[in-house]
């Protein structure tokens, strides 16, 4: 791997942190026990949302309820996660 890609990656990998850090700290500010970040502007033309659940027993539960829908798979590994 060369130089630039190697530090082209490490760039990229530092932007997605910071950027979830910025989610996160938008979802603190929220009094709901889920924040949701859409890419459209309402459910009815957005493709895909971030889901901030806060609180063990909020996400415990969230969790469960997901997996028993047959929508989250928690012990199946992401494709092309980076480490």
């Amino acid at each position: 791997m060369s130089t630039d890609t190697a530090r082209n990656k490490a760039t990229s990998i530092h932007n997605n942190r910071a950027r979830v850090v910025n989610l996160l700290d938008a979802a603190e500010k929220d009094t709901d026990a889920v924040s949701v970040f859409m890419d459209g502007s309402s459910a009815a033309d957005t493709e895909r949302a971030i889901f901030v659940v806060k609180g063990r027993d909020h996400i415990a539960y969230l969790m469960a309820l997901l997996e028993r829908q047959g929508l989250l798979n928690a012990a199946k590994p992401v494709e092309g996660n980076a480490p």
